[in-house]
């Protein structure tokens, strides 16, 4: 069954960009960043407020949670000082992501069975604040078993490995994902995806029986630097005449 597909805006490397700056600029502002977002149709701004803080600050969530014009979806590691942060805040959504201090980016799923206690008092401490709550996960038939047992309202699954993968690889993870996701709804859990994904797979993606919302960030940053940067480039040398 094909469902309307949501966007979420995942606007991280928007924070980026101005935290290389350390503490000496303001810009990009964030909630320009997801105004522009809404203007374009997204559904809903996700944030990773990560542990070494290096995007995305406190503030932000603050800031954003107020502010965003779009409901805010905050992914997190199992982390009890950051979920202190989101019981506070109430974005409409957490997603609980794994997290390690060496990667560049997020580099799989989380293991439900390693985190299942932590993670299900998580869930529950968020759902008396009535927050939603998705895990972010490898498509696999124990993993969604347990992502229901633990409490989840959706699973997202990580489609990193799809979009790299090629020839075989790449139709054996799909298999994976489909089943994964039949499994999802008849459990009764929402189905979203997100990692990786960019012009060249959305439309594929669509294909996934039950997919509701999908999560996309890097891509479209960089998407929005290559569209948008004749045009700024314009203005400026109009500002130098």
């Amino acid at each position: 069954m094909k469902h309307k597909i949501s966007l979420g805006v995942n606007i991280d490397h928007a924070a980026t960009l101005r935290q290389v700056r350390g503490r000496t600029t303001s810009y990009p502002d964030l909630v320009e960043i997801a105004q522009l977002a809404k203007k374009g149709g997204a559904d809903q701004i996700t944030i990773h407020l990560r542990e070494d803080r290096r995007h995305i600050q406190d503030a932000d969530v603050v800031n954003l949670c107020k502010k965003s014009p779009l409901p805010i979806n905050l992914e997190m590691a199992v982390n009890s000082e950051i979920l202190k942060i989101a019981l506070k805040n109430k974005p409409r959504w957490v997603c609980f992501v794994p997290e390690k201090r060496a990667e560049l980016t997020t580099e799989g799923g989380l293991d439900i069975k390693k985190c299942f206690k932590q993670i299900k008092k998580m869930t529950d401490e968020l759902h008396k604040k009535n927050i939603k709550v998705s895990f972010f996960i490898e498509p696999s038939i124990e993993q969604v078993e347990l992502s229901a047992h633990a409490g989840a309202d959706a699973i997202e699954f990580h489609t990193g490995h799809w979009v790299l993968a090629t020839g075989a690889k790449k139709n054996q993870i799909w298999d994976r994902l489909v089943s994964s996701a039949d499994l999802a709804n008849w459990l009764g859990l929402r189905v979203h995806a997100g990692h990786g994904l960019d012009y060249a797979h959305a439309k594929s993606i669509t294909k996934l029986n039950f997919l509701q919302e999908v999560n996309i960030g890097h891509s479209l940053i960089c998407y929005a630097l290559a569209e948008g940067l004749q045009a700024v480039t314009k203005k400026m040398k109009n500002e130098l005449k």
